[in-house]
């Protein structure tokens, strides 16, 4: 049999019995469109663009120039100085998210890693950076996930920026999820849960804290608190999701 026929072949039969489905709603998705969502879902995806915190880049349904938590000076008390998403949380988003982590669909980390640096280009601030940093998982947990999105996240976005990887940041203690916590308790949740490898020195570098999604940014803080105070010039952070 011709070797094409025979792919052609195949690839019918697997889509007959293991046929792909949007990732969201379950749907159907035609063996020649290679997208993750159905078209339906790719179009609810929103862009986190436009109205949003200066700081933090939170949307802002009102307009202006800072959030609650950034404006009257505010901003300048965070370690962490600038904070960019590619995407709003929401449903379509939120299932794409959580079949990469939770489910294991790694692949999904190019698809958002592609977002991600269409965000990095049209931010300025981050050119200056001189490494991406992963946000780190304990141990116990990359055990039982079998990896961190985080750095997925930042390893395919080295590819298309240049910017190397800087995985010399650890988690030091494992934490309860942020997930149910309001902004106060993720803040002390999250406290002093970091430190840095052994040896390592980050004295007068700029780094990007690469992240699957920002809530608060309380875990964004924390990292940036342990850079700042070990020398780093500037921390700022990028991630896939906004919720």
């Amino acid at each position: 049999m011709n070797r094409k026929i025979f792919i052609k072949a195949r690839d019918l039969f697997l889509h007959l019995f293991f046929p792909r489905t949007c990732f969201c709603c379950g749907r159907d998705i035609p063996k020649s469109n290679p997208a993750l969502l159905c078209r339906e879902c790719l179009l609810k995806l929103e862009r986190c663009e436009g109205l949003i915190c200066r700081r933090c880049g939170l949307p802002l349904k009102n307009g202006g120039a800072y959030c609650f938590n950034c404006r009257g000076g505010k901003a300048s008390k965070y370690k962490c100085s600038f904070i960019r998403s590619s995407l709003v949380f929401n449903e379509p988003s939120r299932s794409l998210i959580h079949s990469f982590k939770y489910e294991k669909y790694t692949d999904i980390s190019k698809f958002f890693a592609a977002l991600m640096y269409k965000t990095y280009k049209e931010n300025p601030p981050y050119f200056e950076a001189d490494f991406l940093m992963p946000v780190p998982i304990h141990t116990r947990r990359l055990r039982e996930r079998g990896f961190n999105q985080a750095f997925l996240l930042a390893k395919e976005l080295s590819k298309l920026n240049g910017v190397e990887v800087n995985d010399i940041l650890i988690r030091t203690r494992k934490t309860k999820s942020q997930t149910s916590l309001g902004r106060a308790e993720r803040k002390e949740n999250i406290k002093d849960a970091f430190a840095l490898k052994a040896g390592a020195d980050v004295k007068g570098k700029a780094f990007i804290l690469i992240d699957d999604v920002c809530t608060t940014g309380a875990t964004l803080e924390e990292c940036a608190r342990i850079l700042k105070e070990n020398g780093a010039r500037e921390v700022l952070a990028l991630t896939a999701l906004r919720e």
